[in-house]
């Protein structure tokens, strides 16, 4: 059996829109906008980590997130980590809610919280 490359930190250079992506973070089977029930799960404990999510909207003054509502840029938000050693950015994307950061690390570190 073949086991999946080890996904770790990468710089994180945000485009203009304030979005990044790691180049190995999850993406749904078959091209579909978003996963099935369960699919991003199943993606995490296939390479061994665990996540955390951030929301722009809990996370920045009222102004700033209507700001960001007005221009769709969220380059001025700089999410805050959870707690613990570890974690790396996986992703910071829109969704229909608004921003969010998405933290990863591996699980065998979880134990340092």
């Amino acid at each position: 059996m073949t086991h999946p490359a080890e996904i770790s930190a990468q710089t994180v250079v945000r485009d203009r829109w304030g979005g990044w992506t790691h180049t190995d973070f999850f993406l749904p089977a078959d091209g579909n906008e978003y996963p099935q029930s369960g699919e991003f799960e199943a993606w995490l404990a296939l390479h061994n980590l665990q996540s955390a999510t951030a929301w722009m909207e809990n996370e920045v003054p009222e102004w700033m997130m209507a700001a960001y509502w007005k221009t769709g840029n969220c380059s001025s938000w700089q999410p805050s980590g959870p707690a613990g050693d570890g974690w790396f950015t996986g992703s910071i994307h829109d969704t229909d809610d608004g921003p969010v950061c998405v933290w990863l690390r591996k699980k065998q570190e979880a134990h340092d919280v």
